[in-house]
């Protein structure tokens, strides 16, 4: 049986993400095979590799994107890697702050190199 939140959980997930559904009660359960397919993303991503060597690993392993295209745009990976949905069950919350902490480190301020004019 599928995991599923709490009908309070599932009232107030909002728009349903890639990796889960509703059920016939509304209510939000995991679609495991999609799951599987989030916790590689995030592994990926923790492991180092840019959204581009993401993209390169799910084309070469034929997974297609949530909207059934052959390749994943960088957008849709990026929305994905910063979703907090998925610390609902399929991530946990500890390989959600690592992956966000890895983002912010690749985006410095180039305003901050500047002193030394």
């Amino acid at each position: 049986m599928p995991v599923k939140l709490s009908p309070l959980e599932s009232k107030i997930f909002g728009k349903v993400c890639y990796g889960f559904r509703r059920d016939k009660n509304k209510r939000i359960e995991i679609v495991e095979h999609e799951a599987e397919i989030v916790r590689e993303i995030f592994c990926l991503c923790l492991s180092g590799n840019s959204l581009e060597k993401i993209q390169e690993h799910l084309r070469k392993q034929g997974i297609p994107s949530p909207s059934g295209r052959a390749m994943w745009s960088r957008d849709v990976l990026n929305k994905l890697l910063n979703n907090y949905k998925y610390t609902f069950g399929i991530i946990d919350h500890a390989i959600y702050f690592a992956v966000e902490e890895i983002k912010s480190s690749r985006c410095r301020n180039p305003n901050q190199d500047s002193g030394s004019n």
